[in-house]
């Protein structure tokens, strides 16, 4: 009686009524369901099995626990106070993220509830599945809980898997910068035209059918744009770009933030003051402000005062 499983139930009779309806690929008129759980969205409340699955006393402490918020804006720490979580020990962690891991199988096993199904009725093979997020959760990552006011790699960098039967090898894997927010629409769009040439659509990303298929792309991004606009806590606006070894945060009101990637992967220590990284902050900056430019982010394109922050050149 899990909401997980009740959705997955919902799921498997809107397939058995269109199949029934002959309303599958095989009649050139596909069908498209998302399910969407909420889970494993706070708070964490698996059921059996799932609930007792993972014990808090085996559970390794995430290595960003012991982050200090040293050079850090000062918001992160204010949202322990939030939260009222400042006092927090791992062992007192451990058991949430026990149940985190509880939901998250959970999720899972409903999933696999689905596939099932689509084993089961002979949809394997014209089926396409995409499995993704809109964001991580914190669960004690950097002593923090929930998603605000950051972005780290815990809230912006989620789990994407697309299946397409005949058409994705099995076990592909993609290292290209994607942005699923964006680039998913334009993907499926591409799909449909295959029985649909007519359909006409713009769209701001680009599709990854290329990319998926193993082709060569020539002038695919070489970094990732993210923004926040956060008001549950007061309002906190953020940009972030992301390239492989580097990330740079823009805190409209708080200090910047600037990652080594490749020597921090854990995003602890924040260099932005450090002098011998100021032509490529300089750069970063640049490249993050033209990028908003681009996509006629207020932030830049009608407020004056602020697009200096990027384009002034002075550490703040």
């Amino acid at each position: 009686y899990s909401h997980t499983h009740w959705l997955a139930d919902k799921t498997i009779k809107m397939m058995k009524k269109f199949t029934k309806n002959n309303l599958s690929f095989t009649d050139d008129k596909p069908w498209l369901i998302s399910l969407d759980f909420t889970e494993p969205h706070l708070p964490c409340r698996p059921s059996e099995p799932f609930a007792s699955m993972y014990n808090p006393s085996e559970i390794p402490m995430w290595p960003t626990f012991i982050d200090k918020f040293e050079n850090k804006p000062y918001i992160q720490k204010q949202q322990l106070y939030s939260w009222n979580i400042e006092n927090l020990t791992w062992n007192d962690w451990a058991p949430i993220v026990a149940r985190y891991y509880g939901v998250i199988s959970q999720i899972d096993d409903a999933i696999g509830k689905v596939l099932s199904e689509i084993h089961s009725l002979g949809l394997d093979n014209n089926t396409i599945i995409i499995y993704t997020t809109d964001h991580g959760d914190m669960c004690g990552l950097h002593r923090m809980i929930d998603k605000h006011c950051v972005l780290y790699d815990d809230i912006v960098k989620v789990p994407f898997i697309i299946k397409w039967p005949g058409e994705i090898k099995s076990g592909a894997i993609q290292k290209s910068f994607v942005c699923h927010s964006l680039d998913l629409a334009p993907t499926i769009i591409d799909i449909i035209k295959r029985y649909n040439k007519d359909i006409k659509c713009y769209f701001q990303g680009r599709s990854l059918l290329p990319l998926l298929k193993g082709d060569r792309v020539d002038n695919w991004r070489n970094f990732v744009v993210s923004t926040y606009n956060g008001q549950q806590f007061g309002l906190y606006t953020q940009r972030m770009i992301r390239t492989d070894n580097w990330k740079y945060i823009w805190n409209a009101t708080d200090i910047d933030e600037l990652y080594n990637l490749a020597d921090d992967p854990y995003e602890l220590h924040n260099i932005i003051y450090e002098t011998k990284y100021n032509e490529l902050l300089k750069s970063l900056r640049r490249l993050l402000y033209e990028e908003l430019v681009k996509d006629k982010d207020d932030m830049v394109v009608r407020n004056e005062w602020v697009k200096n922050q990027l384009l002034g050149g002075k550490i703040v």
